[in-house]
């Protein structure tokens, strides 16, 4: 190491009070508690932190870039409580944009681009739009003019078994309730309440449909007021692409559909490919634009993807729970110290550090966070949830489902991008049985409560606060047993 960056490291660790001498991990220590003057933990509300160098979350979660972990869905449930999800990688490029998309149409304030059809269209096919988009409406502009004529809702279609039918002899026709491009939430929250509408068509002078508001998006940003949205007021989102392939555009793709920060996403994080990919990427779409890359779990690592121009680094080698890759190649590091130490590296040049991997409840989620990290990302912990991708099923007499590491496998065999003629490498990861745990909004507020009362009791107000002054002490094996309730 290089002597600079030793002592950084060392300084940061001592105050931090750990050792640079042994690697520790979330169960060899706790959090030392402080004169605090915070009443209650009820009492925090500040829970801002930085995923970037310019993307701040509400809430410090995120959820793992895993096949069994995020699509749409997840990504959907944790912008909404103030977090952010990332689309895997594993998909083909056309179904990662469709992911985007639906997260981007989920929560719109205002819908700049909704779906239309023609009146020539048949039932049949306006069905199986609405249902391809789980969207209940459809506007119907015409083929010539362009222009607004009518809308198609689910309530004109629920009764009719003619599939046929023209939308135009279906649709409520004009004259409809609009209102002008311009019109903003406030002011359409007025139009629709007054007409008793639960959509309203935005247009310009000539009636070119220019966007569209719903009174269920608007309902939906009072319902989730700590939500993540980007300023066009929709759900935030991030999204993954990999070192190989055709992976600018890939990532280009992914960014035109909505995507807000992009994850460059490689089990060896501490390498050429990924320095060169980063390089090439910022390149590509700006140097204004969010991109995350890891993983590593060295400083040396942190730095090398910060003088890259990363926004972030994605630190946990190993310490996944579905993750094998200290029992086969023997590589990584206990993640407490890898947090640490690259988070001293990073703090000096303004880059967060998103911790990934080896988090099993609130205690870690909390440590993670009162080691250096902005945010913290978790597969193991949504795992099961209703969000994840993947069927559930029954088995002794109990509701679970599939998690499984990327680099297991039977997630290698199952890849739809996969040749037939690459070889299977050794896995680095299993697939595991999780049981059945209910929306991810459950988990979240567990996390979210642990962290607000661990920040009570160091006296932070802030979780920049919290980093700042937490403070851990090495414990026994005894310690740890007599900690947990008997």
């Amino acid at each position: 190491m290089d002597e600079k960056i030793y002592l950084i490291v060392e300084k940061y660790l001592h105050e931090k009070g750990l050792s640079h001498d042994i690697a520790a991990t979330f169960e060899d220590v706790l959090i030392i508690d402080q004169k605090s003057d915070i009443p209650s933990r009820s009492s925090i509300k500040d829970t801002r932190s930085r995923l970037a160098r310019d993307f701040f979350l509400n809430i410090p979660v995120v959820s793992a870039n895993m096949d069994t972990v995020t699509e749409s869905q997840m990504a959907i449930a944790l912008a909404r409580l103030g977090g952010i999800g990332f689309i895997h990688q594993f998909l083909p490029i056309e179904k990662r944009v469709r992911e985007i998309e639906k997260v981007k149409r989920a929560d719109s304030g205002i819908i700049e681009r909704p779906f239309t059809v023609g009146p020539d269209l048949n039932l049949r096919a306006a069905r199986e739009m609405m249902k391809k988009w789980q969207v209940s409406g459809l506007l119907v502009v015409d083929s010539d003019t362009q222009k607004l004529v009518g809308i198609l809702t689910s309530r004109d279609v629920r009764f009719e078994d003619a599939e046929d039918k023209k939308v135009a002899e279906i649709m409520t026709e004009m004259p409809l309730i609009t209102a002008l491009s311009g019109t903003n939430l406030e002011q359409a929250r007025v139009i629709l309440k007054k007409n008793k509408v639960e959509k309203l068509p935005l247009v310009d002078e000539e009636g070119h449909v220019v966007g569209l508001i719903t009174a269920k998006d608007i309902l939906k940003i009072e319902q989730y007021p700590l939500a993540l949205r980007d300023p066009k007021g929709r759900l935030s989102v991030g999204a993954t692409v990999g070192v190989s392939g055709d992976f600018l555009t890939d990532a280009a793709a992914l960014v035109e559909a909505g995507a807000d920060v992009i994850l460059v996403d490689t089990a060896r994080g501490f390498s050429t490919r990924l320095e060169d990919a980063v390089t090439r990427l910022k390149n590509e779409l700006g140097a204004d634009f969010p991109v995350v890359a890891g993983n590593v779990d060295t400083p040396e690592g942190a730095l090398m993807l910060i003088q890259a121009g990363v926004d972030a680094v994605k630190v946990g080698i190993g310490p996944g729970a579905v993750c094998k890759t200290r029992e086969g190649p023997g590589v990584g590091m206990p993640q407490l110290t890898a947090v640490a130490e690259c988070a001293a590296a990073a703090n000096a040049h303004g880059v967060p550090i998103i911790a990934d991997g080896g988090i099993r409840g609130g205690s870690d989620f909390c440590k993670a966070l009162a080691a250096g990290a902005s945010s913290v990302m978790m597969g193991w912990i949504f795992a099961g949830c209703e969000e994840t991708p993947g069927e559930q099923f029954y088995e002794d007499g109990e509701r679970w489902k599939i998690y499984r590491g990327s680099a297991s496998l039977e997630f290698q065999i199952s890849r739809v991008d996969r040749d037939e003629s690459e070889k299977l490498r050794a896995p680095e990861g299993v697939p595991r049985r999780v049981r059945y745990r209910g929306e991810a909004k459950g988990a979240v507020e567990e996390l979210m409560g642990a962290l607000r009362s661990s920040m009570s009791y160091v006296g932070a107000w802030t979780l920049e606060e919290y980093r700042r002054v937490a403070k851990f002490r090495r414990q026994t094996a005894s310690g740890y047993t007599e900690g947990k309730p008997i």
